[in-house]
C-alpha cells in the first residue's frame, strides 16, 4: 500500500514539474550552442543552464528541457521532501 501511495505522489510531483518548464524570462533554448551562449552571459553558477533530452509523458518524442542549476536542485529537494513525508 505504501508503495502505491509513493508512486501516486511521485506521479503528481512529476506532473507539477511541467509548470517549471516555463521560460521564466529565459529565451527558448533549442541547441547546446544556445546554452553555451546563454551561460556566457550569466555570472552566478546557480543561474547557469543545464539541458537534457527528456521523455514527455504521453508522447514518443523527447523534448530538450533546460533549467538552471538552482531549479534542478530545488526539484531534487522537493522530491526528497515528498519521499520523506511518505516514510
Amino acid at each position: 500500500m505504501q508503495k502505491a501511495v509513493a508512486v501516486i505522489c511521485l506521479a503528481i510531483l512529476l506532473m507539477g514539474c511541467k509548470s517549471m518548464y516555463k521560460d521564466d524570462g529565459i529565451p527558448r533554448i533549442r541547441t547546446q550552442r544556445d546554452v553555451e551562449a546563454y551561460n556566457a552571459t550569466v555570472s552566478s553558477e546557480s543561474e547557469k543552464l543545464t539541458c537534457r533530452r527528456e521523455a514527455v509523458i504521453g508522447s514518443n518524442f523527447r523534448e530538450f528541457v533546460c533549467m538552471t542549476i538552482a531549479q534542478r536542485e530545488r526539484m531534487r529537494q522537493d522530491a526528497q521532501a515528498a519521499l520523506e513525508i511518505l516514510r
